[in-house]
């Protein structure tokens, strides 16, 4: 049996624990393995080839007890027990005030084990300095595969970089019949954001701009679900932010919060595929929106999701934040009538596993 050892972000978010979902499920034969909280377990025990390594279970910190160095050790032990080394995530290029540190673990990692790096993107970045190392370690590694045209073209001339189309676009939503009224409302909370991207500046502005648009849906005789992908990262501090602003009642039916707990996934894809409409912050609000043929009002704020969308050539309206170029209900209203032809998208999605197969097959 293979085993593959995988990293990933592991704070319960949606979208990080759907790409655990996907490629452990992808592969039934291989032995997974997760160096994380004993809290996700529970996210992941449907999956039966997921072993989840308990990081503070009593023998972690006995050898951190014994000596810290020996944690280490038994973490990499179980690197070298695998075939390969998996880190499947979006933004994992992010260029931190750091970075020369966390490219040095890359480096190491592209040196001493079978690396493979998926469902990507780079970035954000801001130096030459670090976009030069990171090419040199990605010509060390297996395979980088990135989810966006952009990146993969500030390295096309390493022989290991490729692009496909985000991996959650061929997640299999639930067939659901669709509530006319409902609108699923996707939400972050800008002041727990990295200020490295400016965005806690935009705090205010985003919850009076949101709180207008949504308040004009909820005068057009619409219902809102105002989702968290991530309770971590202060989504459910976000929906307090707008119910706030909107001067929403607790018992008020016409609103409700749905908050992904880290097993509740079916349910928040049920609602996405159940929507009449999609306002989607979350990049991957976004994706899951498409994957199941509703119409969304992306809400950009980070190039991720702009670059993305120009790879779909995506012929609706968005929001960025950066720009705070808010749309009124009626524009917003307009994207109801785009569609977006995704059976080829789809099918190159699955290209993010395309180099890993040759080793599991």
């Amino acid at each position: 049996m293979k085993k593959v050892y995988l990293y990933a972000y592991d704070r319960q978010n949606l979208g990080d624990d759907l790409f655990v979902h996907t490629i452990t499920k992808r592969y039934p034969d291989v032995q997974f393995y997760i160096w994380t909280g004993v809290e996700n377990k529970a996210v992941f025990k449907c999956l039966p080839n997921l072993k989840v390594i308990d990081k503070d279970s009593k023998w972690v910190r006995f050898l951190q007890k014994l000596r810290p160095s020996l944690v280490y050790r038994y973490r990499y032990a179980l690197e070298d027990k695998c075939h390969a080394v998996v880190y499947i995530g979006g933004s994992i290029f992010y260029e931190y005030e750091t970075w020369d540190i966390v490219s040095n673990w890359w480096l190491y990692m592209a040196e001493n084990r079978p690396m493979y790096a998926i469902g990507c993107n780079f970035g954000p970045w801001r130096t030459e300095a670090y976009r030069a190392k990171m090419a040199r370690i990605y010509a060390k590694m297996k395979d980088v595969c990135f989810r966006d045209k952009y990146s993969a073209e500030l390295f096309n001339d390493v022989p290991t970089v490729r692009q496909a189309p985000d991996i959650l676009f061929n997640y299999p939503m639930p067939q659901c019949a669709v509530d006319e009224k409902n609108v699923f409302v996707s939400l972050i909370d800008c002041a727990s954001r990295d200020d490295s991207l400016g965005l806690s500046a935009l705090d205010e502005s985003y919850i009076s701009g949101m709180a207008k648009l949504l308040g004009e849906y909820l005068d057009k005789g619409h219902t809102l679900a105002l989702a968290s992908f991530c309770r971590h990262e202060g989504d459910e501090k976000a929906i307090a932010k707008i119910r706030q602003a909107m001067g929403i009642a607790p018992d008020d039916d016409r609103v409700t919060n749905l908050c992904y707990d880290g097993t509740n996934a079916n349910q928040m894809l049920a609602a996405i595929s159940s929507a009449s409409f999609v306002i989607a912050t979350r990049f991957h609000a976004t994706i899951l929106a498409l994957a199941a043929g509703r119409p969304v009002l992306p809400i950009i704020y980070s190039d991720k999701t702009a670059h993305v969308l120009e790879d779909l050539g995506y012929a609706g309206r968005s929001v960025d934040l950066r720009k705070e170029n808010w749309v009124s209900y009626l524009e917003s209203e307009e994207n109801r009538k785009v569609t977006s032809q995704l059976d080829t998208i789809k099918e190159q999605a699955q290209k993010h596993f395309a180099v890993l197969e040759q080793l599991i097959k």
